[in-house]
C-alpha cells in the first residue's frame, strides 16, 4: 500500500496525547554520540537486555509512573494547577523514555522472546495510559490549568504551555474522564480492549508468512534481487507475499495466472482472524463514540484534528473522486489496449495493472525500472540523501560503529548541527525485511526529546524502518526511483523527530492530519533534475543519471495519477465510511463494493484486503484521509522553495525553525501561515494531481 506511517511510538494512540510516558530518576549519562539520558543503563541499549530484564524494566517504569502520577494528583487539589500539570508531564516523559522502544520491539526484534516481552510491555503500558487518561482528578487538573492560562494575558503564557493544557483536556474528554464512575470504568475497559485488538492485529500481520509457489521457469522474469530471496524446492520456488515483494513481482511476472494467485494471496494476508479483530474494533469504537456523545467514531476522531468533522473530510474526497475516476479509466484503457495486442482476452484485472504499466514505460517511453535501479545503489544513495538534508537543514551525519542495533545489518548515525557542532540525536536505519518485522516503511521514535526540569534537553533516538529487497549475493542492493522517494519521505519524519524543540513530549506531535505534510513536501526534491543527479551513481560506471533518463523519469511522474491518487481517495473514503455508518458494518463487503467507485477494478472473490490494512488498526482509523489533507499543506509549503530555491539555506532554515522546531506546540495553520506569510491554499495540491485548482482551503 503506497500510504505510509508517520512517527510511530506504539499501537495505543487513543490517549497518547495526554500520557505517553514516565521517567525513572537517575543520574545523567552521555551516550557515545553525545546524547544524554536519565537512565543509567541506556548506554547498553534496551534491546540488548534479556527478556526477563526487559519485562522487569517495563513493570518498574509503570509502577514508578503510577506512583508519581498519584503523588501529583493527591496534592494538586489546591494551589497553582499548571505547575502540577507540568509535574505530571515530567512523569509522562520518563515512561515514554523507558518504554517507547521496548513497546516497538514487538514488531522490530528478531528475537521471539523479546517480541513477546515487548507485546506484554505494550499491554501493561496501554492499560495504564487508558486508566490515567480517564482519571477524573487529572481531567479536573487539566481543566483548571487551561482556565488559568486562558485568564492570563496572551504574551505571559507560552504557546507550548497553552497547547499542553488543551491536549490534556482533549485526551481526558476522549478517554471518558467526564463520565460518571460507571461510565469511566467502562470507557477504560473499552480503551484497553481496543489497544489489545490493534496490537494483536499488527503482530499477526508482521508474523504473516504467506507464500505462493511458481515454476522455476517463471522466476526468470524476476530481477536478481527478487530471485535471490526465493526458496527453491525441486522444479518450483516459493515467493514470499508481502510489502517488499508485491511491487517487483507484479511488475515483472509475465505469467498472468501467477500474478493473479499472488494478488489474491496478498489480499488475504492477516487472515480471517484479523477480519474478526477489525470487526470487534469497529464495535468498540462505535460504543466509545456514543458513550462520549459523538454520533460515530469518525466524529470522535475528527474532533481533535484539523478537519474537525467527517463532513469536511467527505467534501475533500468528493471533489477528487469523479475526476480521478475518469483519469484512472483513461489510463487503464490505454493499458488494456496494450494488453490486447499482447493477446490478453477477457477483463483487464487489477493484477494486470502493474505489469502493463511497466510494459508501457518500456515500450512507449523507453524507461525500464531495471535500468533506473542501476543508478540507485543503497550504499551511495543513503549518504547522498544525508548530504542533501544536511545542506538543506544545516546538519551533518556522522556514522557510529558498531551500530549496536536491535537487529543485524543496521546502521547508526549521530546527527550534528553543522554550525555549532552540537549533537542533536541518533538516527538508526533498519531497512531490510526479516520474519515477524513491521511490514511497511516508517519512522519509529525510540527515545523522545523534551526539555528537562533543569533546562537540559534529552536528545532523541529515531529509526527509519523499511523493507527493501535484500541484495543478491555479491551485489549491492539497488533501489527503484519510487523507493528513493519513500526514503526521502521517511527521512523527513526522522528529521522532524530530531529537530523537534518542543519542551514537552505531549506537544511533540502534530495534529494527525498535518503529520505527513513536512515529509510529503520533501518528496518534491526527488523530482528535481539537479537533485537526482546528486544522489545517483551508476553501480558500474559511477556516473550520475544521464539527462535523457532523468527527463523521462520526471516526464512520467503523472503517468498513473488517476489510478494512484484514486486509490488514495478510496482508502480514505473506505476508512471514513466504515467509521461513520450507523449500525453494524461489514468491512469486507464495504471494501469490495466501494473500490470500483474510485478505480476501474474489482476485488476477486475470496479476498479480504482489510485484514492487511494496518493503518486502520494502528492509530490512523478515521484518519487515512490525513495523507490527502496533509498533501494540500505540503504542496503549498513547497511553493516557497520553488520561489526562493530548492536548496537555498534561507527557506531551509525557516522550515527547520518555523515548522519542525515548534512541532505540536501550535496549530498547523499557525505554523504554515508563519512559514508562507499567508494562509494555506489548495491550488498547488490540485495542480499536483492534474486537476483544476479551486484555490481554496481544505
Amino acid at each position: 500500500m503506497p500510504v505510509r506511517f508517520a512517527r510511530l511510538l506504539s499501537h495505543s494512540t487513543l490517549v497518547s496525547a495526554a500520557l505517553a510516558a514516565l521517567s525513572i530518576p537517575a543520574r545523567s549519562q552521555q551516550a557515545p554520540d553525545g546524547s544524554t539520558s536519565r537512565n543509567p543503563d541506556d548506554s547498553l541499549e534496551l534491546w540488548r537486555l534479556p527478556a526477563p530484564a526487559l519485562a522487569a524494566r517495563c513493570r518498574g517504569a509503570v509502577a514508578t509512573a503510577q506512583g508519581q502520577l498519584e503523588a501529583v494528583l493527591e496534592s494538586s487539589s489546591t494551589g497553582a494547577a499548571f505547575p502540577a500539570l507540568q509535574r505530571v508531564e515530567q512523569a509522562n516523559a520518563g515512561l515514554q523514555s523507558a518504554t517507547a522502544l521496548p513497546r516497538a520491539l514487538q514488531v522490530l526484534s528478531p528475537d521471539a522472546a523479546t517480541r513477546d516481552t515487548a507485546a506484554a510491555c505494550d499491554r501493561v503500558v496501554a492499560n495504564f495510559l487508558a486508566a490515567a487518561a480517564a482519571d477524573v482528578r487529572l481531567y479536573a487538573l487539566a481543566q483548571r490549568a487551561q482556565d488559568g492560562l486562558r485568564a492570563l494575558p496572551r504574551d505571559s503564557a507560552g504557546a507550548a504551555d497553552r497547547q499542553l493544557a488543551e491536549l490534556y483536556v482533549e485526551s481526558g474528554r476522549l478517554a471518558g474522564a467526564g463520565l460518571d464512575s460507571a461510565g469511566r470504568a467502562r470507557s477504560v475497559r473499552l480503551l484497553q480492549r481496543h489497544a489489545d485488538l490493534e496490537r494483536d492485529f499488527n503482530i499477526a500481520l508482521a508474523a504473516d508468512s504467506t507464500h505462493i509457489r511458481i515454476p522455476l521457469r517463471d522466476t526468470l522474469d524476476l530481477d536478481p534481487q527478487s530471485r535471490a530471496q526465493l526458496t527453491r524446492e525441486g522444479d518450483s520456488a516459493a515467493v514470499k507475499v508481502d510489502e517488499s515483494t508485491f511491487g517487483p513481482f507484479m511488475k515483472s511476472q509475465s505469467d498472468r495466472r501467477a500474478r493473479a494467485r499472488f494478488y489474491v494471496a496478498y489480499n488475504r494476508r492477516g487472515g480471517r482472524a484479523n477480519v474478526a479483530r477489525l470487526d470487534s474494533a469497529l464495535a468498540v469504537r462505535d460504543s466509545l463514540a456514543h458513550m462520549l456523545g459523538f454520533p460515530n467514531w469518525g466524529a470522535y476522531q475528527a474532533s481533535t484534528r484539523m478537519a474537525k468533522t467527517p463532513e469536511r473530510v467527505f467534501a475533500l474526497l468528493s471533489s477528487l473522486k469523479a475526476p480521478l475516476r475518469r483519469k484512472g479509466a483513461s489510463e487503464v484503457a490505454e493499458l488494456r489496449s496494450l494488453a490486447r495486442r499482447d493477446g490478453l482476452r477477457g477483463r483487464f484485472e487489477a493484477w494486470d495493472y502493474g505489469y502493463y504499466l511497466e510494459r508501457l514505460r518500456k515500450s512507449r517511453y523507453a524507461l525500464a525500472e531495471d535500468e533506473v535501479k542501476q543508478y540507485f545503489p543503497v550504499d551511495y544513495v543513503l549518504p547522498a540523501v544525508m548530504r542533501l538534508y544536511g545542506d538543506l537543514l544545516g546538519l551533518r551525519f556522522e556514522p557510529v560503529t558498531p551500530a549496536n542495533g536491535w537487529a543485524p545489518d543496521m546502521s547508526r548515525y549521530a546527527v550534528i548541527d553543522s554550525a555549532t557542532g552540537t549533537a542533536l540525536g541518533r538516527l538508526y536505519f533498519d531497512l531490510y525485511p526479516r520474519p515477524n518485522k513491521y511490514g511497511h516503511f516508517a519512522d519509529f521514535t525510540a527515545l523522545p526529546t523534551y526539555r528537562r526540569p533543569d533546562g537540559s534537553r534529552q536528545l532523541p533516538w529515531t529509526a527509519i524502518v523499511g523493507n527493501w529487497s535484500l541484495p543478491a549475493p555479491g551485489h549491492p542492493s539497488l533501489l527503484t526511483h519510487a523507493e528513493v522517494v519513500t526514503l526521502f519521505h521517511e527521512f523527513g519524519h526522522a528529521m522532524a523527530a530530531v529537530l523537534d524543540r518542543s519542551p514537552y513530549p505531549t506537544t511533540s506531535n502534530y495534529r494527525l492530519d498535518f503529520v505527513e505534510a513536512p515529509s510529503q513536501m520533501l518528496e518534491n526534491w526527488m523530482w528535481q533534475p539537479d537533485i537526482l543527479k546528486r544522489i545517483s551513481h551508476h553501480v558500474v560506471t559511477g556516473r550520475p543519471l544521464p539527462d535523457s533518463l532523468t527527463d523521462r523519469i520526471i516526464a512520467l511522474k503523472h503517468l498513473d495519477n488517476g489510478v494512484y491518487w484514486g486509490r488514495q481517495v478510496f482508502f480514505a473514503a473506505y476508512d471514513m465510511t466504515i467509521h461513520t455508518r450507523s449500525g453494524p458494518v461489514e468491512p469486507t463487503a464495504t471494501y469490495l463494493d466501494m473500490l470500483p467507485q474510485f478505480v476501474p477494478f474489482t476485488m476477486p472473490a475470496g479476498t479480504f484486503p482489510e485484514a492487511g490494512f494496518s493503518h486502520i488498526m494502528a492509530g490512523y482509523e478515521a484518519g487515512v484521509y490525513s495523507y490527502l489533507w496533509a498533501k494540500v499543506y505540503a504542496q503549498d509549503m513547497f511553493s516557497r522553495f520553488e520561489r526562493e530555491g530548492i536548496l537555498d539555506p534561507r527557506p531551509g532554515r525557516a522550515y527547520r525553525d518555523e515548522i519542525l522546531a515548534p512541532s505540536g506546540t501550535e496549530e498547523p495553520d499557525t505554523l504554515v501561515r508563519r512559514f508562507l506569510g499567508r494562509p494555506v491554499n489548495d491550488a498547488a495540491f490540485y495542480r499536483e494531481l492534474g486537476l483544476p485548482a479551486r484555490a481554496g482551503t481544505p
